[in-house]
């Protein structure tokens, strides 16, 4: 029998996501999120397992379910085992007013990294597009990857570049994530069409 790799605190996982499950649900304000940022539900499905809002408090590295909290978008962040199974990693959450306030449920030294670790893995050599945010991931339909955590430097030293970032800015984040290693991979800026 092939195991999952091992998560170091796994109760705490598993009780996140059957909070996220059990608080969430196909709710009015889960609706009224999807429309308002033009997810359709079966992608999140697809991608991140499921998408839920619920209320939570963010600390420095993690969140917690709250009754007092924010209104939070939460999905599940998926890695494979070595026989190639899906298996929950971790929960991702934002609060529904800053996407950018991302945050994992089994904080910075455990669970997952990134999103979207897949097709990392499959692109045949093409550019690997890095979203900023996971909601901008969720809005690619998973294309590309979302950088969790400072371990996504692993991931990204591993499956090499090109990278294609958003802004200039977000470059020189991806560069700084890497270090010296930067200079082996190259680090586009995505080209933005203006509306004619």
């Amino acid at each position: 029998m092939i195991r999952a790799p091992l998560i170091k605190n796994q109760t705490r996982l598993l009780h996140a996501r059957s909070e996220a499950l059990r608080t969430g649900g196909y709710s009015p304000e889960m609706r009224s999120y999807l429309r308002t940022v033009g997810l359709d539900l079966s992608d999140c499905i697809a991608h991140a397992g499921f998408l839920s809002v619920a209320l939570v408090t963010f600390s420095d590295d993690s969140f917690a379910f709250d009754i007092d909290g924010k209104p939070a978008a939460l999905i599940e962040a998926l890695l494979f085992d070595w026989s190639r199974e899906q298996f929950v990693a971790d929960i991702v959450a934002w609060p529904v007013s800053d996407p950018s306030a991302f945050t994992t449920a089994m904080g910075s030294n455990d669970g997952a990294d990134v999103l979207g670790p897949a097709h990392m893995v499959q692109r045949c050599g093409g550019p690997l597009m890095i979203h900023r945010t996971p909601l901008a991931w969720l809005q690619a339909h998973g294309e590309g990857c979302c950088l969790l955590k400072p371990g996504a430097r692993h991931w990204l030293r591993r499956v090499g570049g090109p990278f294609v970032v958003a802004d200039v800015e977000h470059g020189r984040e991806v560069r700084d994530l890497l270090g010296p290693d930067s200079m082996r991979h190259r680090i586009l800026v995505r080209q933005h069409s203006e509306a004619a």
